[in-house]
């Protein structure tokens, strides 16, 4: 059950509800606890860079940060953008295309009116600041713009963006009401937007990706279920995929290369990144020691590229940082 859908059983019972029957595993899923730091910042009206790693479906994650923010108290008017339009365009359609899209905060629904055409960076930074100040005045409430495929904005455009944002939050210290949440691929590079913090979109846990790739058909093996769980790692891509199978009432193979390819396009997805990364001799060396699942003190030279391959993870351990394969499924094209 959903964060909204149990609210609206709550509302639905009326009188007061004590304890919720699925907090134990609310407190322990790693990418709820994500999700509800990444919902605290924003209602701050503090901007997030959210770092997304491949196969994390960001798109998803924020259109449910959306109606989580929409039916929380306060509530919150959250705009849902995606960004990929911006790669390779030149940079006065990209101005355009931004501007438009920040011209949404605030309104009720979706307009069709062109900002005009700025003609140089000074043009468009003064442009963005005149939106936010107009989104601050005319909004009902607090607002959010929420994008994803933000690696594909050019580097102008989010220094244009972060003095803007700084420019607004100076103008208002008694209190912001518009924030900015830009999620991006992992390993994209340092970004920043005005007072903003870069908080990780981590995997599901085992319980989690139990509990969405089960998705409430009876009479599953619990067994099985927790073992598909564990094979995808909690990779948003891969667990999405297994739940659409159980739900669909094949059966889940239980032969780790028959379960891999049952899980449809994503798993070619990823076997073309280990390709790619086995091209190189070190990565590739690199990446069979980690085969094992156990953790090894993180090496930047090498574990860089293997992370935004999304073949691995970062953790800490014993305080220091350590990386692990991300998931058995990986290990699995790799054996």
């Amino acid at each position: 059950m959903t964060r909204l859908a149990r609210k609206i059983h709550r509302d639905q019972i009326g009188g007061e509800v004590r304890f919720d029957p699925a907090q134990h595993r609310l407190e322990q899923g790693i990418r709820g606890r994500a999700a509800r730091r990444i919902r605290t910042h924003v209602r701050q009206m503090r901007p997030v860079i959210v770092a997304a790693p491949r196969w994390s479906n960001p798109a998803g994650f924020l259109e449910d940060l959306a109606l989580d923010l929409a039916v929380g108290l306060p509530g919150i008017g959250s705009r849902v953008v995606d960004l990929r339009p911006l790669k390779g365009r030149r940079a006065s359609e990209a101005w355009q295309f931004t501007l438009h899209v920040l011209g949404q905060l605030g309104r009720q629904e979706w307009t069709r009116q062109i900002p005009s055409m700025p003609v140089d960076r000074g043009a468009f930074r003064f442009a963005l600041m005149e939106l936010l100040e107009e989104a601050h005045r005319a909004a009902d409430h607090d607002v959010a713009l929420l994008a994803h495929g933000a690696e594909h904005m050019p580097v102008e455009i989010i220094e244009d963006l972060n003095e803007a944002w700084v420019t607004y939050w100076a103008t208002h210290p008694q209190g912001a009401r518009c924030t900015l949440l830009l999620a991006m691929a992992s390993g994209a590079g340092d970004v920043r937007i005005g007072p903003s913090t870069t908080i990780d979109l981590v995997d599901l846990g085992q319980m989690e990706a139990a509990y969405i790739i089960g998705g409430g058909v009876e009479g599953l093996d619990q067994t099985q279920l927790s073992a598909v769980a564990r094979f995808t790692g909690g990779i948003p891509g891969l667990v999405t995929a297994a739940g659409k199978r159980v739900r669909s009432g094949s059966e889940l193979p239980e032969e780790p290369a028959l379960l891999l390819h049952s899980l449809g396009p994503l798993a070619d997805d990823i076997r073309g990144a280990v390709d790619i990364v086995q091209m190189d001799n070190v990565l590739a060396d690199r990446l069979d020691s980690l085969l094992d699942g156990d953790p090894a003190p993180m090496v930047q030279s090498v574990d860089a590229p293997l992370q935004m391959a999304g073949l691995i993870r970062p953790i800490r351990a014993h305080g220091t940082p350590h990386v692990v394969i991300r998931a058995p499924a990986i290990a699995a094209l790799l054996t």
